[in-house]
């Protein structure tokens, strides 16, 4: 089999794509905003490519019917992307100045997704991979999907040391209320 239809090939470029990324952005030297952006660019690109691309090479199947597979899998997959995007519009708001006499209570957010987990673009990013590759009917893809939510595990663990950093007690007390870090606690699903 060629290395450019083998599945573990494009998941070590997306592992490295991902790690490289961390290596600049947790780095404590300080670089030129276009490295930062160039980066991000490319760490991005390198992480999803693959994993868009993992499900539709050639891998058994899982042997799910297409009348049960797609329904399931495009569901899951929306949904994946539709958290991501909730996630950053949820950041993006937050991180504009509050309107003059807002109650500013704290600088971390904790309200929708973020009073679900910390991290919910990382759930996100770890549901759409799980739909497509049962869409897709790809047990290799499937198999997978436990090693993307364990890099994005260890990206949270460096990305909250930061969060601690820059705004300490808030962001412990947000950690001890929000105790998922990236899967839901099913209680909290559930509402207790």
């Amino acid at each position: 089999m060629p290395v450019v239809s083998d599945v573990f090939f494009w998941a070590l470029v997306a592992t490295a794509c991902l790690y490289a990324g961390v290596a600049v952005f947790t780095s404590r030297r300080r670089f030129a905003r276009g490295t930062y952006i160039a980066t991000g660019i490319a760490a991005s690109l390198g992480y999803a490519g693959p994993r868009l691309a993992i499900p539709f090479l050639p891998q058994p199947g899982l042997g799910l019917p297409a009348w049960l597979a797609l329904p399931v899998g495009g569901t899951l997959t929306l949904l994946g992307i539709a958290v991501m995007l909730r996630a950053i519009q949820r950041l993006r708001a937050g991180s504009t100045p509050p309107a003059a006499g807002a109650d500013e209570t704290s600088p971390v957010i904790r309200d929708g997704l973020y009073g679900l987990v910390r991290h919910p673009m990382y759930l996100g990013d770890v549901i759409w991979p799980l739909g497509l590759a049962i869409a897709a009917d790809a047990v290799y893809a499937l198999a997978l999907v436990p090693l993307w939510w364990g890099l994005r595990e260890g990206l949270a663990v460096l990305e909250e040391e930061r969060l601690t950093d820059k705004f300490g007690a808030a962001y412990t007390d947000y950690s001890a209320a929000v105790s998922a870090r990236i899967l839901p606690n099913p209680k909290d699903l559930l509402g207790r």
